[in-house]
């Protein structure tokens, strides 16, 4: 790689550099934009000091240029920039970019008429870079996280967006609302607590998927209370349940037709998502891949596509 890849999300920085001896190099750390545009002072500054601390511990030759993806770009960032329009052609053709710095290069994000995203254009790139001649002609490509994005491709471009505030609505109803009393934050829905099997943990987790398409989603959202009042059931069965009620909520959204949808994620992740979409039924329109390449994936594709090897100014 002739250039730094760098991640910005709105909590972490990541930075990946491969040697051409194939040695990977990755740095990350807590700078994210939310945190930097929460420092007093010069808010450009405190994302070049970011920048500058994590490409020293990265140990990267000096000089190389860094393509910056993600929340540097957004109103809290770094420098704002533009929304580049749907359709969003996945030959990087229609990203919007612009030097803010010397050698660093900012990408921008996409927009609809209703929904936008940064940094999941990137990835989306990057799945058509590893996908190649396979990418499906028409597909939902699904990218979960704190704000999940649901992404439709046809023909090669992403025709619409949507967003789902999956894991935001896990961490606030767990910590802020009355269901904290229920689930308990700190408990690990995966491993259980108290002994509870990893059997009882899965079987809570299919409950609230399946109540996730019988009840309303407010209604069901209070089974979770219900469920240790009434039922005495355990706080780590009960954080599943609510982990499974999301994320059927957020599936059962998908169109209901045969179109494939693809998850990115990583593992633990992934291991939900395709546990919840084979309780609502998409098991045989479902298929996983690996997300952590996919943003380095899709920066490449930029950097290939650029003329002479750089960026426009």
């Amino acid at each position: 790689m002739s250039f730094v890849a760098c991640d910005w999300g709105t909590s972490r920085l990541r930075l990946r550099w491969r040697s051409p001896d194939g040695v990977s190099r990755e740095v990350a750390c807590d700078d994210g934009a939310a945190r930097l545009a929460a420092l007093p002072g010069d808010r450009a500054e405190a994302f070049a000091g970011a920048l500058r601390r994590a490409l020293d511990r990265l140990g990267a030759p000096e000089g190389l240029p860094v393509v910056v993806s993600g929340m540097a770009g957004a109103s809290i960032g770094w420098h704002e920039l533009p929304y580049a329009p749907l359709p969003f052609d996945l030959d990087g053709s229609g990203v919007i970019v612009e030097r803010i710095a010397p050698g660093v290069h900012l990408v921008s994000g996409v927009r609809g008429a209703s929904d936008m995203m940064r940094g999941e254009e990137t990835q989306a790139l990057g799945w058509a870079e590893q996908a190649g001649d396979a990418l499906p002609s028409v597909a939902t490509l699904v990218l979960p996280g704190t704000h999940s994005k649901h992404l439709r491709v046809e023909s090669g471009a992403v025709t619409a967006i949507t967003t789902f505030l999956t894991g935001e609505l896990f961490e606030v109803l767990g910590r802020h609302s009355v269901l904290r009393h229920s689930i308990d934050p700190g408990t690990d829905a995966a491993a259980g607590s108290a002994g509870e099997s990893a059997g009882v943990i899965a079987g809570a987790f299919d409950e609230g998927v399946a109540a996730s398409g019988r009840m309303a989603l407010g209604a069901a959202l209070f089974q979770v209370r219900v469920r240790q009042v009434l039922h005495g059931r355990p706080a780590a069965a009960n954080r599943a349940f609510l982990s499974g009620l999301l994320i059927g909520a957020e599936l059962r959204a998908l169109p209901g037709d045969d179109t494939p949808i693809v998850l990115a994620a990583g593992s633990g992740l992934r291991d939900s998502y395709t546990r919840a979409a084979a309780g609502c039924g998409l098991g045989s329109r479902w298929s996983a891949i690996e997300v952590d390449d996919l943003s380095e994936a899709g920066q490449q594709r930029l950097w290939r596509r650029w003329s002479g090897g750089r960026p426009p100014a």
